[in-house]
This record gives structure tokens, C-alpha cells and sequence, in this order.
């Protein structure tokens, strides 16, 4: 079986992006074929071991949202690919713990957010115009989940289906110049409100920790520089690290 790990890491993110795909080759101790699916301005296969599969598809953006809303169109793009799975990562997801592909793989996989059953328990954040796509109005009497959107996935054909439909609705919206209060999770939380994933990864189950950035700052800002980072994580392209504080602290 093969599983397909996306990530798209685009000026800052680049370099978390090379640090998740160096950790999760690290602790991964299950008996699948990894193949990683990289959407970047940077090719990342000079900071990597060479024995790790890394598919390099060169991307640029502008922006962040723009970054974060093309995950449904960099998903169809690999819907000929040999993977069987197909899981999207954002590239500041941090993994410190062995595990195996057991935890997270279904037909289609929803995150329970973090604050699904916090400060979201009673009001969850879903995108309320009614003119939007990614609309669930407040008095909806089905079950109420809120799912992360910086992990989603499933059996590749099936996941490819779904993200068509989402890519869809990002155009409807763009054609009243819309964009929904969370971006792309405002268009997943809409499809699985509808949809429920075939299988739901609660928040306590979570073997990866989510929007780790290893102290990096002003990651929105296109522009900030990490030529200095690249430099070290170029050297030590065969050693294990870390993103600490904006450093790099090799183990």
C-alpha cells in the first residue's frame, strides 16, 4: 500500500515543510510505501536524506491564503498518481513520537478540531452567510462537529472526488468575491456537516501535534527571509533536528 503525504510549503513554510517530512520518515514505523507530494517555491530534495520519496511540484504564492486555498486544486493535480491514500499535512504539523499508518487512515478522515468540545462546544465557527457555499446556517439539526483543515484525508479516488466539489465552491465563491471566515476549513466543515467522514480521528487521538512552528516568526509574511535557516538545514541535510525558537538544534 502506498500512502501520499501533501504538503504545501511555499516561502517561510518551506522550511517546516522539510522538517515535518524529515520527522515523519523518522518515526514512522509501519510497513507502507511514503511517497511525499511537495508544493513548494523550493525544491527540497538538497535538505533531505536521499533515501526519502519526495515528488517535487513547483508552486508560488503571493499570499498566504492563497497558499492555504490551493489545497483542494494541488490534491486534484495528483489524481493520477500511484498512491492509494492520499492525507494532507499542513507543513507546520509536528510529529515527536513513533507511530504507524493505523491511526490515520479510512475511506475518507475528518480532524476533530481542537477546541471542537472547547470553546467552540457551543457555537461552532462554520462560515454563517447564507450566500456562501461554505454555508451552515445556526439552527442546523444535525450533528455538529468541527474538523480541523490542516489534516484531511482518505483512499485517493474518494478524497479526489470530495476536493473537486470544494474546489468547485471555492469558484462559486469567487464569482460573488467571497471568501469564507476560515478559508479552505470553512469549505470542509461544510462538506462533512453534510458528509461525515467514513472515519473521525478525535482530538485526543492525535498522534501529530498541529500548528507547531518551531518559534519561526512572521510566517504569513511572504517576504520575511529564512536564507540563514536554509544554509544550516543544507549542512545538516543527514541529521535529525529541530525547529526550536527559529533555530535549528540538531539532536
Amino acid at each position: 500500500m502506498n500512502i501520499g503525504i501533501v504538503i504545501i510549503a511555499t516561502n517561510v513554510y518551506f522550511a517546516m515543510g522539510v522538517n515535518l517530512i524529515r520527522k515523519f520518515a523518522h518515526h514512522y514505523k509501519g510497513d507502507c510505501k511514503i511517497t511525499f507530494y511537495f508544493f513548494s517555491d523550493i525544491n527540497p530534495k538538497d535538505y533531505l536524506p536521499d533515501n526519502i520519496d519526495v515528488q517535487y511540484i513547483n508552486q508560488v504564492h503571493d499570499s498566504w491564503q492563497n497558499a492555504t486555498n490551493s489545497k483542494f486544486s494541488n490534491m486534484i493535480s495528483l489524481e493520477n498518481c500511484h498512491s492509494d491514500y492520499l492525507i494532507y499535512l499542513d507543513a507546520d504539523t509536528s510529529i515527536s513520537q513513533d507511530f504507524t499508518e493505523d491511526w490515520l487512515l479510512g475511506d475518507t478522515i475528518g480532524f476533530e478540531h481542537f477546541a471542537n468540545n472547547g470553546w467552540m462546544k457551543e457555537l461552532k465557527g462554520y462560515d454563517r452567510n447564507p450566500n456562501s457555499t461554505a454555508y451552515i446556517p445556526l439552527d442546523t439539526p444535525l450533528f455538529q462537529m468541527y474538523f480541523h483543515g490542516c489534516l484531511f484525508g482518505g483512499k485517493k479516488d474518494k478524497i479526489i472526488d470530495i476536493c473537486k466539489v470544494l474546489y468547485n465552491n471555492q469558484l462559486e465563491d469567487k464569482k460573488i468575491n467571497y471568501e469564507p471566515c476560515v478559508n479552505d476549513e470553512s469549505y470542509i466543515n461544510q462538506y462533512y456537516h453534510y458528509n461525515p467522514p467514513s472515519h473521525t480521528i478525535y482530538y485526543e487521538m492525535y498522534m501529530f501535534n498541529v500548528s507547531d512552528k518551531g518559534g519561526i516568526q512572521d510566517c504569513r509574511n511572504v517576504n520575511a527571509s529564512i536564507e540563514d535557516l536554509k544554509a544550516e538545514m543544507l549542512i545538516n541535510k543527514d541529521n535529525l533536528y529541530d525547529l526550536y525558537n527559529g533555530k535549528l538544534i540538531v539532536k
